[in-house]
């Protein structure tokens, strides 16, 4: 729209006869450069939405990530450490970041409960004291993972979603 604007006021509020018929030339390369610039400058911030089906397929990876991010959270074999543990939850968080992104994209998709259950984990993780064990630490989340977990699953069946 913003483009049109531009080029209507180009071509139809210039002076009559201000123009020599040489320079038309240069004024049609110079309208097709700031064109190009405005469609390139577009492009990059974000203009052109994605299709329907991209922004589900999109969101269907983000969710897969975003279980592949919970197991390797309760991976016991990865983890020695609560702080290890709070690093395999910043992995989630960013997973979870990119489901909330994708799902932006997509007018009928809500990701209400998904939110709250990893805010719920989040805390649970927050609340872990530093000396327990990992296995004890993954035993006092495992309610809390499984509920993000469960609200993934529903959202990727939701979307018919295939690996």
């Amino acid at each position: 729209q913003c483009i049109g604007i531009i080029l209507y006021n180009y071509y139809y509020h210039s002076a009559p006869g201000s123009h020599p018929a040489r320079e038309i030339g240069m004024k049609k390369t110079g309208v097709l450069s700031i064109l190009l610039i405005l469609i390139l400058a577009c492009a990059g911030a974000g203009c052109v939405q994605p299709s329907e089906e991209e922004a589900e397929a999109q969101l269907c990876q983000d969710l897969e990530e975003l279980r592949v991010a919970l197991e390797s959270m309760e991976n016991t074999s990865l983890r020695t450490s609560v702080g290890d543990i709070r690093e395999g939850r910043d992995q989630v968080r960013s997973a979870m970041e990119s489901v909330r992104e994708s799902a932006g994209e997509l007018a009928n998709i809500r990701v209400d409960d998904l939110n709250a259950a990893y805010d719920n984990l989040n805390q649970a993780v927050e609340d872990l004291p530093d000396d327990v064990t990992v296995i004890e630490a993954i035993q006092a989340i495992r309610p809390q993972v499984q509920a993000v977990r469960e609200e993934q699953q529903s959202l990727y069946d939701d979307l018919n979603c295939t690996a």
